[in-house]
């Protein structure tokens, strides 16, 4: 197996996708890399990689914050593609990245705290991916704010949640 790691922004928001009747996320990802050529000339190329995530849990949590312009890190499986180009009638080759794992990164504020409460007061971890042990239940952060866990363990604000602009 061919394993990649990919650091890039999201070229369009992520699209949900059904292919016999199973569900999958499917983004593109575009890698920048720049270099000074032997003349002294700065060289900047992107390599973009097709990127397709499995939903067979449930969409991850993550979904809604592959966005444009999203940077992130993804793992995966990598294989090539072959196609014809309808635009200019050629062969061309493509790379694509089956995604085990997905990271946001960048400077913004989390959406959902690192660390909420059960209702009696137990701390519980949320990762990363926004991912914890608990199932189907509500869970607390220190300023009362509701998140729902469910039957998966992806965590969500609540619906009813006051937005921060309603919170003053």
């Amino acid at each position: 197996m061919l394993q990649a790691i990919l650091i890039g922004n999201i070229g369009a928001d992520a699209t949900v996708q059904v292919a016999d009747g199973r569900e999958f996320i499917s983004f593109r990802v575009a890698h920048n890399d720049s270099y000074t050529d032997t003349n002294g000339q700065k060289v900047e190329r992107s390599m973009w990689v097709d990127c397709t995530m499995n939903c067979a849990n449930g969409r991850p949590a993550v979904f809604d914050y592959l966005k444009q312009g999203t940077l992130v890190f993804v793992t995966g499986s990598i294989s090539t593609r072959v196609y014809s180009s309808q635009k200019d009638r050629c062969m061309k080759a493509g790379i694509k990245l089956s995604v085990q794992r997905i990271e946001l990164l960048g400077g913004q504020v989390d959406a959902i705290p690192r660390r909420l409460y059960t209702s009696d007061g137990v701390m519980v971890d949320v990762n990363k991916f926004y991912n914890v042990n608990q199932k189907n239940v509500t869970l607390l952060d220190p300023r009362g704010h509701q998140y729902d866990v469910d039957k998966h363990g992806w965590v969500t604000v609540h619906q009813d949640q006051p937005t921060e602009e309603q919170n003053g």
